[in-house]
């Protein structure tokens, strides 16, 4: 027998129908074909068994909302800044005079109000489904789908608050109408493997700044340092797998098993939402944010759910309710880069900088 058979020699030699690679191509379908059966023509092939699947997902995110706010909408944020010594005057005499404390206040309010709804109708779903287990079993999934759908659309609007230049110490311009603020852009050359690397360095640079005192990082200039185990880092995907990960490992001081626990990962920093004419795209392009987890300010105002029976149309609608404060404490430490191709006059000045002098 020939060692290098073809599928059809095989089919061939086996005795199996011609047709059957065809049909194990098509193995599943969208739409159920009823067939009448080869012995009996008068009755029909039964389902023999159902599956029920769905789609089940976490919130990357939630593990940074803080106390629920069960009364009242408003959160207010306080912060004491340091204040500046002064050189002692052996001849001063007046005790009295004042010093103004410099104190920050931040306002967050519930801007988040999502309501989820799915409507059973069992005497209908008993006539889809085999068994009473087989009934339960899609009910219940399609309940689950209600929490799904209210991760998914919480982690998207973390997300999006975080696609705001005005949070971040290193955002460029005024913040006015004029001059609204900006993303700052790292500006990386060479080969992919070199750009990566600039990208790697920057991180490593960011997060050690971050642990030393400093007013450089946060967007009210305030004295601020972080604990190097509250530095978050957000960036996208196709970005990270570019990255050596032993090369921030260092930085972190932390096993590269342990360092993941310090990433989070996007496929993108822009949300889109379906729109009737066309989808709609929030937020700028930015790559990768470096923060301290501190400056999460989520809040969780209201979880519930409840059930409502109509007998007239025998069915049940199921409803799941989450209001939630997604805001940013805008005095810790944090900041955000676009990834951008150097332009040739800025290679050229590096390139001209690390060559050697002439004689």
């Amino acid at each position: 027998m020939n060692e290098n058979m073809t599928n059809l020699e095989l089919v061939q030699y086996v005795g199996l129908p011609d047709d059957i690679l065809e049909d194990l191509a098509v193995a599943q379908g969208a739409e159920w074909q009823v067939k009448s059966n080869q012995f009996i023509e008068a009755i029909c092939n039964k389902i023999v068994y159902q599956t029920v699947d769905q789609f089940g997902w976490e919130n990357v995110f939630k593990k940074f909302d803080s106390f629920p706010v069960n009364y009242g909408d408003t959160i207010e944020n306080i912060y004491v800044e340091t204040p500046e010594g002064y050189q002692f005057d052996k001849d001063a005499t007046d005790p009295f005079t004042k010093k103004e404390n410099l104190v920050k206040v931040l306002y967050a309010t519930i801007n988040y109000e999502m309501q989820y709804q799915a409507t059973i109708q069992d005497t209908l779903l008993r006539r889809a489904v085999l068994t009473e287990y087989g009934l339960i079993n899609l009910v219940n999934s399609i309940l689950a789908s209600l929490t799904t759908a209210k991760n998914v659309d919480e982690y998207f609007a973390t997300i999006r608050m975080l696609n705001n230049p005005v949070l971040y110490g290193n955002s460029t311009g005024e913040g006015t109408a004029l001059d609204p603020k900006q993303f700052a852009e790292l500006e990386v050359s060479g080969t992919d493997a070199n750009k990566a690397k600039q990208v790697a360095d920057k991180i490593v640079d960011v997060v050690s700044s971050f642990q030393l005192p400093s007013r450089d990082h946060n967007a009210l200039g305030i004295l601020n340092a972080s604990n190097a185990s509250n530095i978050l880092l957000i960036i996208k995907r196709t970005l990270l797998n570019k990255i050596n990960l032993d090369y921030l490992t260092g930085v972190f001081n932390l096993q590269k098993v342990d360092i993941i626990k310090n990433i989070i990962t996007v496929d993108s920093f822009q949300v889109k939402t379906k729109g009737e004419e066309a989808d709609t795209t929030y937020g700028e392009d930015i790559d990768f944010i470096i923060m301290d987890t501190r400056c999460f300010d989520n809040h969780v105002a209201l979880q519930d759910g409840g059930m409502i029976y109509n007998p007239k149309g025998k069915y049940t609608n199921h409803f799941l309710n989450l209001w939630k404060i997604i805001s940013f404490k805008y005095f810790y430490n944090a900041e955000a880069y676009k990834v951008v191709e150097a332009s040739e006059d800025s290679s050229e000045s590096e390139s001209n900088a690390d060559a050697p002098a002439g004689n």
